[in-house]
This record gives structure tokens, sequence and C-alpha cells, in this order.
């Protein structure tokens, strides 16, 4: 079995890359639209647009081959080293069973099905690459556009519309639209891709195994905090009402659910199928399944058969986990706002904007460190490990950490000043 934790770590090596792709890409959206306001309001600045458009393709699919040859081998280690994780625990079952399993990395069954899965993987990731380009290009076009409708209406100057507009653009960072209509942060796709991918990858290793052996049943892992829907309090989009459980995988019976029919997870001829991705393995799923024998003693119910994590206790942390989630997702909006606004104080040669940009990054700067206290703050109140893999920002390394402390000491005086 793959713990939570584990899951979580796992992706984040992998997630560096993909940070700095972001990173790189509002980078390049930024100083092209910066030079915009210099190209505005010339005979051939459609043309203009037409060739930062190209050039940006180009630029971002360079940035993307350098990318792929490192998470591709990154991607390669980690699904190995889950189905080798996975696989100690597998040992100890059959073990228990007088089965002695081979090593995975000599069965060419194994060996097959990690192959599979990790060709399947690398095409969703270039799915979400490409996705991102083309996102990219559309972002610069429209992005473009609105500072053209702005400059025109003569409301603003060129340099404070532009400004204004990449202030959004950060906050918001570079989102991956699905066809379903839903969006999701490139890191928050990358993320759910990569654990999903691990623990599908381990389960399809343990699957083999079942199916080899003829094992009957699984028991279904459990942890604190596990995914709550208010909706479906009891059913399997509440991971917390079906986690911790043994289950027959075909048919049921007493004390022995069905696995389809609780967990949306199957298993058919040494194959696991998601039927629902809301479910067992589905999307973020951290849960595993185990093989299991229906004489053996279930570690996660205690001796009156009771679950031995509470129920209310579960809800409580995942709550909990869902509002350390919301911070750190506005502590690396912040410090991606910084990363622009410092690359506007850089690019503007117009005094009397840069006398507006500096007070509004050094604001930025005085917000980032509240949010950080107030993170550390309430990961420390409610017993909680800060982050700190979820809190980066690529770009955003020690020279801009020093000089946001600085700006943010000195927002912070003129505030004292004011009293």
């Amino acid at each position: 079995m793959l713990t939570p934790d584990y899951l979580e770590q796992n992706a984040d090596i992998l997630l560096d890359y993909y940070r700095d792709l972001e990173n790189y890409i509002i980078h390049d959206i930024a100083m092209r639209l910066l030079k915009a306001g210099e190209m505005s309001g010339m005979a051939d600045y459609e043309l203009w647009k037409l060739e930062q458009m190209g050039m940006h393709r180009a630029e971002i699919l360079k940035k993307l081959s350098q990318i792929t040859g490192k998470s591709t081998a990154e991607l390669r280690k980690l699904l190995q080293d889950a189905v080798l994780t996975s696989w100690e625990g597998d040992a100890a079952d059959f073990s228990r069973m007088g089965i002695i399993l081979e090593n995975p990395l000599e069965n060419p069954a194994v060996i097959s099905i990690m192959d599979a899965q990790w060709k399947k993987t690398q095409g969703e990731l270039s799915n979400l690459t490409r996705t991102t380009m083309l996102q990219s290009q559309n972002d610069l076009v429209s992005l473009l556009n609105q500072a053209d409708m702005r400059i025109a209406s003569g409301v603003q100057s060129t340099s404070a519309a532009i400004c204004e507009i990449l202030d959004q653009y950060a906050g918001r960072g570079v989102v991956i639209r699905y066809p379903s209509g839903t969006t999701r942060s490139l890191e928050a796709a990358v993320r759910c891709c990569v654990v999903t991918s691990a623990n599908q990858t381990a389960a399809q290793v343990t699957n083999h195994y079942i199916a080899k052996h003829g094992i009957e049943y699984v028991l279904v892992s459990a942890h604190l905090g596990a995914r709550h829907n208010e909706k479906h309090p009891e059913d399997l989009y509440s991971h917390d009402w079906w986690q911790g459980k043994a289950y027959k995988i075909r048919g049921s019976e007493q004390g022995f659910p069905n696995l389809l029919d609780s967990t949306g997870y199957d298993i058919r001829d040494g194959v696991g199928i998601v039927e629902n991705p809301n479910g067992l393995h589905g999307y973020n799923c951290r849960h595993s399944h185990e093989a299991w024998d229906k004489e053996w003693e279930n570690p996660w119910l205690d001796a009156d058969g009771k679950p031995r994590i509470d129920q209310e206790e579960s809800r409580k942390q995942y709550s909990l986990s869902q509002k350390q989630r919301s911070m750190e997702r506005e502590i690396r909006k912040t410090k991606r706002q910084l990363l622009v606004k410092q690359a506007e104080l850089d690019a503007i040669a117009e005094t009397d904007v840069r006398d507006i940009i500096q007070p509004e990054y050094d604001k930025l700067a005085y917000k980032l460190r509240m949010q950080n206290k107030q993170y550390n703050d309430f990961c420390g109140k409610n017993d909680l490990r800060t982050q700190s893999e979820r809190v980066k920002v690529a770009g955003f390394k020690r020279q801009q950490s020093a000089i946001a402390r600085g700006r943010a000491t000195a927002y912070q005086n003129s505030l004292k000043k004011q009293i």
C-alpha cells in the first residue's frame, strides 16, 4: 500500500518543472505586453501582435522541449519507486498466505504493466503541456486586446492599463480548461495527474498478483482527513465512508460488500478499472488496496468492530486540510503578483507610473508577510505540517524573497507613521 504522504511528496519533484514552465509563460507574456505599450498606435501594430504570438509560441516550445526530457526520466523513476514501495506490503500480505512473490523488476508481466502506465501518464502530461501552450497563446491575444480597449477608451494611460491587466493575470496564473468546462491551475492539474498515476500503477501491480493467485478479497486503506462530500455523505464520493473496509471482488457476503458497488473500482482479469473517477483510485485518490483473507483481523477496526478512525474527527481534519490548501494557493498567488510587479518596475520608464507601482509592490510584499504568518499560525494551532513545497513559485527565490521582506518592512513602517 502507498500512504497519502508518500503520494503527495512523490509528486513534488516533478511539479518543480511545471512551476518553472508557468513562471516562464507569465514572464514572457508580461515582457511582450509591456513592450506593447511602446508599439501601440503604430500602423503595423496588428502585424506586430501576430509576430508576438509566433515568437511566444516558439519560446514556449523551446521551454517545453527542455522540460520533456527531464520530466520523462523523473516520471519513470517515480512510478518505479511507487511499485517497489507498494510491493513491500504486497509481499508481506502474500507471505502470510504462504505465497512468496518474486521481485517485481524481475517479472516481465509487472514490467509490462509499469511500461503501459508510464506511456499512459506521459501521454496525459503531453496533453497538458500542449493545452498549456495553446492556452498561453490565447492568454497573450486576450491580454493584448484588453490593453487595446482600455487604452482606446482614454480612461487609463498605456502603462497603467497594461500593469493592471498583468496584475490580474499574475493573480490567476496559467489555467487549464477541460472539455467539460471545468478549470484547474497548471500545478493542480499536474499534481492530480502524477498522484493518480502513481497510485494506479502500484494498484495494477497488486491486481496482477491478486489475479495470479486467485485472491477473492481486498482491504482498502484508511487515513484521517479522507475526502468528504456533504451532498453525498454515505456514497463513493465521500471516501471516509468506504475506507478501512474489506470487500469481495466478485459478489458479496455478510461483512464483505462488493468492491465495485461500494467504491466505484473493479478488478477484472487482473486489471483494475476505475468505473467512477470520484471513488477508489480515481482523481487524486490517496487510498490503496491490498490482497486480503476473510479470516484476518481488520487493522482499521477495533475489538468491537468499530472504525478506529473517528468519522467526525476525520471530517474536521479534511476541512482543515482544505483550508490549508486555500491558504497555500493565496500565498502562491501573491508571489506571482510580486514577480510581475517587479517586472513592471524594471520595464516602465514613466516616473509617475513607477510612483504608483512601487507602493503597490510594497503593499503586496507586506500582504505576503502576513499570509506567511497566518499560515504558520494556522498550521501550528491545528497541529498541521507546514508544506514549503506547496507555497513555492518558480522564479521567487532568495533574492526576490529578500527584496520582498525589505519592502514589507518599509510598508509596515509607513503604516506606523500614519497612526
